[in-house]
């Protein structure tokens, strides 16, 4: 029973983690949005925007990972 308690503090844990993580992704993204939806930043190409968007689907994709390996 101890184990077991201590397998779901474990869990518990890795879950806030991972709330935490996907909190700050969702902030960061939406922060990123909001800098597209300016008027000024109309003309930007697809090399400019992928290097604004790729930090965070490399983030999402370690983040993704983690969660694989809880479950």
């Amino acid at each position: 029973m101890r184990q077991l308690n201590q397998s779901c503090q474990h869990f518990d844990h890795s879950l806030h983690l991972l709330s935490l993580e996907f909190n700050q992704v969702s902030t960061a993204l939406s922060a990123l949005t909001n800098m597209l939806e300016q008027s000024n930043l109309d003309t930007l190409e697809c090399e400019q925007v992928y290097c604004l968007l790729e930090p965070f689907a490399h983030r999402l994709q370690q983040t993704t990972m983690q969660m694989q390996e809880l479950a």
